[in-house]
């Protein structure tokens, strides 16, 4: 038998057995029914006496040793208690784990803010009062966007936001990685701020980068103004071997060694202009872009006369565009230069008779693509991820073999970037290389 239809079934016999006993006793004093209502009466006053002990006993909301009661209520308050008991136990180790949570997040060295579906503050560390001036005590409830006067985080936090509802209508919720750096609201350091998104509500992560930026900038500058100093005595030199070059011409003693002199000074020279250009774009990658549009069907065939000269035969080259895809906005000359760098590359670590494809194309997420793919030997997957480095190279021989400076691929990275895209790499070995820009839809038309 379930207990539950025991403890019905052991109560309604202790009842009637007792009522019948009542009835009997009446039937030999003469009173059955006298007996019956006033034992009746005693059985109501007695459930009830045990009800008022029980509300009074959960009132306290303390955990007491509960009232002395037998039968049915001896094992109803022996249940509460055991569940009140339980539960006691489990709040103190909950407690104990948020307790333990507070202390780990007010450790953390980064702001960490949660905020509600309409961006109110619902918690936060100690790290948003010196970061975005929040103040504990009277803070929480509010709107975040509008204690903060900052259009810039203000854009952010809509974009994501609608990015978020998009991702719930379609099913999709990957976390975005997408961060925003901007200065702190008292103008003393810049923060790098993340917003992920989580059930109806968001996590606001804000980080220090305030030395990571000054690193980054005093790296540019160097980079600036080390090749500033190095261009002068380049351009010297260079100007010296040529008028060397025109002297002893006759001389075979001397003629080899100034033109390995002056390859090694032309050399020097491109990885000036490529520091120079690279350092410039990194500068300048707060500005805001040109907002012309550029013809892609033109420029994609203007590439595939730049592939086949640079081949000179030595490679089948083909170039795919679609009618229906034609502009591209940004800066014209950045963006030739970068695809310029990659259609380049093709041809140079391509073997001869190999086939180099350029392509211009919309990809299964709507978002369009300029694409160089090659047959070449293909790239090993640990240098994949390390190719837009500055000065990395997969084979140094080779790369100073075709006159690479290892600064291109990082550059073509800058450029697609500050043009909102981003460079995709594949590659594997024997298998030719895919250098893919993907660019959002707002930069098409």
């Amino acid at each position: 038998m379930n207990q539950d239809k025991y403890y019905f079934f052991n109560e309604i016999f202790w009842m009637s057995l007792s009522l019948i006993g009542l009835l009997l006793l009446g039937y030999a004093i003469g009173s059955p029914w006298f007996l019956f209502s006033l034992g009746l009466l005693a059985y109501i006053f007695w459930h009830l006496r045990q009800l008022t002990r029980l509300i009074l006993w959960l009132s306290k909301n303390e955990l007491d040793m509960p009232p002395d009661a037998g039968g049915f209520w001896g094992d109803v308050f022996h249940h509460l208690y055991r569940i009140q008991r339980h539960n006691r136990h489990r709040q103190e180790k909950l407690l104990v784990v948020l307790n333990r949570y507070k202390e780990s997040t007010e450790a953390m060295p980064d702001a960490t803010l949660i905020l509600g579906r309409n961006w109110e503050i619902e918690w936060f560390n100690s790290k948003c009062e010196n970061y975005f001036d929040l103040k504990k005590n009277q803070d929480i409830g509010q709107l975040f966007t509008n204690l903060i006067r900052s259009p810039t985080l203000l854009a952010f936090i809509e974009k994501q936001s609608i990015k978020n509802r998009n991702k719930v209508k379609t099913g999709n919720m990957a976390t975005s990685q997408q961060t925003l750096e901007l200065p702190s609201p008292d103008n003393k350091r810049i923060l790098s701020i993340r917003l992920i998104p989580y059930g109806n509500k968001y996590l606001l992560i804000a980080r220090d980068v305030t030395s990571i930026q000054k690193l980054k900038t005093m790296r540019r500058d160097f980079v600036a103004n080390v090749s500033h100093e190095l261009r002068t005595p380049l351009t010297v030199i260079s100007g010296y071997l040529e008028t060397l070059e025109d002297h002893l011409k006759d001389e075979p003693v001397y003629t080899n060694s100034i033109h390995l002199m002056q390859q090694q000074s032309h050399r020097m020279c491109h990885i000036v202009e490529d520091l120079l250009l690279l350092s410039t774009i990194e500068s300048n990658e707060q500005r805001v872009l040109k907002n012309e549009f550029i013809d892609m069907n033109a420029l994609i065939m203007m590439l595939k006369k730049e592939a086949l000269v640079l081949s000179h035969g030595r490679h089948v080259i083909e170039a795919e565009s679609p009618s229906g895809l034609k502009w591209l906005k940004g800066d014209r000359n950045e963006l030739q230069s970068a695809f310029s760098n990659l259609v380049s590359n093709a041809v140079r670590y391509t073997p001869d008779e190999g086939q180099i494809t350029i392509r211009w194309f919309t990809d299964e997420k709507n978002q369009a693509c300029f694409e160089v793919q090659d047959n070449g030997e293909g790239i090993a997957e640990q240098h994949v991820e390390r190719l837009t480095e500055r000065f990395y190279r997969v084979d140094v021989g080779r790369s100073r073999d075709t006159g690479g400076t290892g600064l291109g691929l990082a550059i073509v990275k800058h450029v697609i970037t500050h043009h909102q895209g981003k460079l995709v790499i594949l590659s594997q070995l024997g298998m030719g290389s895919i250098f893919r820009c993907v660019f959002s839809k707002q930069m098409v038309k």
